[in-house]
């Protein structure tokens, strides 16, 4: 049985595809195997999948019907047969000493999630480097409640994004064991958004132990090409579900009393990540479109009941314009100021 066993969901990446795997492969560690999902893909992909197993005795490639990263993911987790599981997307990649620091950290401490940091590549060139904002180290369950759960359910402050909490699943390696008994799988992003980040929420709600490095050991490739960012359609319907099930998953764990106004937190900050989707837009949906999109979103019922008890007393100054422009539903203002703003930042 392998110490470490890899998911790698594949869909059209065949120009990716062997850059990611080799970066696994050309390590000093043999502990492990490698299950390529191919998620019904339509370039060569997944013909790309059994030749890269066909040479390699520790990589299996399985194929599926197109259902997207999460049903991929789902898919090799019943195929896995190591103790502990990461997660590595197909267009990324990680580092020469990936396997060998996990291995040695899993041993020594045997928790159940392992989180670590990565770094951004853009156009080939390194970026950012983002790490989890919790201290290094092992965390029992009653540090989890105390240090972590609260920058998980929600921001420790609204609006602010200098720090992370981390809820990549490519970031993490989890206890097989520890998934499979507690029957945690990800979501359909179709259905939720951020499926990475409830799954995560269902790991840390009960995990018993937990460890924290702040060692960079995945490379996310990091590619965008315009002024505007991607639109996602029906996100206002699927932040809801995300949420809706956030506040299941406390109430399951008898915690919701406890984490209650960050959790409104997250709820406020979710919306307000609709707001801006709304006010992405560029070209035929702009002026009073999305003024009018934004309105209904700011005139949600549970919107509404997030701003009023979300958690406000620490919060920096463009956190309490955003606050203020929020609490008084000012759609036409928000999207003013939000449209001037990434202007400004695309011409620096």
């Amino acid at each position: 049985m392998p110490f470490i066993s890899v998911v790698i969901p594949v869909y059209n990446v065949k120009n990716y595809l062997k850059r990611c795997v080799d970066s696994l492969l050309n390590q000093k560690y043999n502990d492990y195997e490698i299950i390529l999902v191919d998620d019904g893909s339509t370039d060569g992909s997944g013909e790309l999948c059994d030749l890269i197993a066909k040479k390699n005795l520790n990589i299996m490639a399985i194929h599926k019907k197109n259902g997207g990263l999460a049903s991929a993911r789902n898919y090799g987790l019943d195929y896995v047969k190591g103790k502990y599981v990461t997660f590595v997307d197909s267009d990324d990649w990680v580092t020469d000493d990936y396997f060998a620091f996990i291995d040695e950290h899993l041993r020594k401490y045997n928790s159940e999630i392992f989180k670590f940091g990565y770094q951004r590549v853009q156009n080939g060139e390194l970026r950012s480097i983002t790490i989890p904002y919790f201290k290094e180290g092992k965390y029992d369950r009653k540090r989890i409640e105390s240090d972590i759960l609260p920058g998980t359910v929600g921001p420790i402050c609204l609006f602010d994004y200098s720090r992370s909490a981390l809820m990549s699943a490519c970031v993490c390696a989890y206890s097989v064991e520890f998934l499979n008994s507690n029957g945690i799988r990800f979501q359909s992003e179709r259905e939720i958004l951020s499926e990475d980040h409830l799954f995560n929420y269902k790991v840390l709600l009960r995990a018993k132990s937990a460890e924290i490095s702040h060692k960079i050991l995945y490379m996310y490739d990091f590619r965008e090409g315009s002024l505007t960012k991607r639109y996602i359609s029906n996100m206002v319907e699927r932040k809801q579900n995300l949420l809706r099930a956030y506040k299941e998953e406390l109430e399951k764990s008898n915690l919701f009393k406890k984490y209650e106004d960050v959790y409104y937190s997250q709820c406020v900050d979710g919306y307000y990540a609709c707001i801006t989707n709304e006010c992405s837009q560029w070209g035929e949906l702009e002026g009073e479109k999305d003024t009018e999109r934004v309105a209904n979103i700011l005139n949600l019922p549970e919107c509404c009941n997030a701003i009023k008890k979300c958690k406000k007393n620490n919060l920096k100054f463009k956190g309490r314009i955003i606050y203020w422009l929020m609490k008084n539903r000012q759609a036409k203002l928000i999207c003013f100021l939000y449209k001037k703003v990434k202007i400004m930042e695309c011409k620096e």
